[in-house]
């Protein structure tokens, strides 16, 4: 079946076709804009979690035995989209740091995916509704020893003829038990320049 579908909605002479298409988000085929494109963020997701694994401080034994608890501390959008897709770059970040067994993530508190229910089953003790020994007791509740805090930057210029966006990812891992950052970096930037006759602004 052809994936792409034609929506001709007026009538006659009026009649305009046009067409969706199911595209790979990271070709050439994806829409371009003056913000972050998916392949982008992915591309920053890619490099930063590369780079993490790479500089090998989480196999430091001072942090203790492996996969390492951490848990994402905060997550600052400081450019001039409100809707900035954070849940993107996390979620992939967060996914490949798990899969190399090297780390944890804490979700009972926190700023990306955190999780209720650990709380909430704590807090079915003493319901008769409910099998109390399969409560957890009191004080299970894993504590993070590493901090992952994000600000999403922004710089933008404009001359007589062109604006430009230049966004880029920094990131710092924390060791909460002594308050020392182990780990620092930025991803590559990426900028989006806008000339008359070129991109619609």
């Amino acid at each position: 079946m052809n994936t792409k579908t034609l929506l001709c909605c007026l009538p006659l002479a009026l009649a305009a076709c046009s067409s969706v298409e199911r595209v790979d988000p990271n070709s050439d085929d994806a829409v371009t804009t003056m913000g972050v494109d998916y392949d982008e963020l992915t591309e920053w997701s890619d490099t930063l979690t590369r780079r993490m694994l790479d500089s090998r401080f989480l196999d430091d034994p001072a942090l203790g035995e492996q996969p390492i608890r951490m848990v994402v501390s905060k997550i600052e959008n400081k450019t001039d989209l409100s809707n900035f897709p954070t849940e993107i770059v996390m979620g992939q970040i967060r996914s490949a740091l798990l899969q190399s067994s090297k780390v944890r993530f804490v979700s009972t508190y926190g700023d990306d995916m955190q999780d209720r229910m650990t709380r909430e089953t704590q807090d079915m003790a003493d319901d008769p509704m409910f099998d109390q020994a399969q409560i957890p007791e009191q004080g299970q509740a894993s504590v993070a020893r590493l901090s992952l805090r994000t600000q999403i930057l922004w710089q933008y210029g404009q001359s007589s003829s062109a604006k430009q966006n230049t966004y880029q990812v920094r990131m710092s891992v924390t060791d909460v038990k002594n308050g020392e950052v182990v780990w620092e970096d930025l991803s590559e930037p990426i900028a989006k320049k806008y000339t008359k006759g070129g991109l619609r602004w």
